[in-house]
């Protein structure tokens, strides 16, 4: 049986200032209107940073990677009253859509010791062995326990101590990487790094990998299956023939 599974793509405004959010937010639309187009869920979760969660199985057949980095909209911003056409950015990451981690710890792989206490706690703490130490040998990490005169209590809540402090390492390692692959994905989210320019006068978009243009009231609207398709046949032709980078035309 097919898995269920989620992805969220990351929109954030960038150069542009309330025209740059106004983007973002169209861009959240249109990804969130395909995904609905193509049978998937969306949720869309406004904010400084738009998140659209896509949830479904096959979730690869959306082919949403094509549209990640940063985009570019030439056009004037419904807010200008004189009229003047502004450039904006917003940039598109993808990410897993699971945020927890899971962390099992084995008592096998746990190293127990015990040793009796020091200092004041009188002649039962100084001579029986009721503190523990514990150390997971994968990771390196010691506890040690004091606190309780039961020896099994605290091996107990220094079990307890590593589980939560290798839950924590876990979680800081998966939020690292998350920001590894989102900046991998959108570098600054400056004017000059676009890979895509929307431009509404012209009514186009520009794909920069390719120098293709494309409708944009079909991006706008979230009719992008035949666009990706499209995406394809001029990616093919590009490596076939070897095409330029064209500039969108102002």
């Amino acid at each position: 049986m097919s898995r269920t599974n989620s992805i969220v793509l990351e929109i954030r405004p960038g150069e542009g200032g309330d025209d740059a959010l106004a983007f973002a937010t169209d861009l959240a639309g249109a990804f969130a209107s395909y995904a609905r187009r193509e049978g998937y869920r969306p949720t869309v979760h406004t904010g400084r940073t738009i998140a659209v969660t896509v949830t479904g199985r096959d979730l690869a057949r959306l082919a949403l990677h094509r549209f990640t980095g940063t985009h570019r909209i030439q056009r004037i911003p419904r807010n200008d009253r004189i009229g003047r056409r502004h450039t904006s950015t917003a940039t598109v990451a993808i990410l897993d859509g699971g945020t927890s981690v899971e962390t099992a710890l084995s008592w096998d792989d746990v190293d127990i010791d015990v040793f009796s206490g020091s200092g004041p706690g009188g002649q039962h703490r100084n001579k029986s062995e009721q503190c523990a130490r514990l150390t997971h040998r994968p990771t390196g990490t010691v506890v040690v326990a004091t606190a309780s005169r039961s020896q099994r209590q605290n091996i107990q809540a220094a079990f307890l101590e590593l589980q939560r402090r290798l839950a924590a390492a876990a979680e800081q390692t998966a939020r690292s990487d998350r920001n590894r692959r989102r900046r991998s994905q959108i570098a600054s989210g400056e004017r000059p790094m676009k890979q895509w320019t929307w431009n509404d006068q012209r009514g186009e978009v520009v794909d920069h990998s390719t120098g293709c243009r494309y409708p944009i009231g079909a991006f706008m609207n979230g009719r992008l299956s035949g666009l990706l398709h499209r995406c394809v046949v001029d990616e093919e032709a590009v490596r076939a023939g070897g095409g330029l980078d064209i500039e969108p035309r102002e």
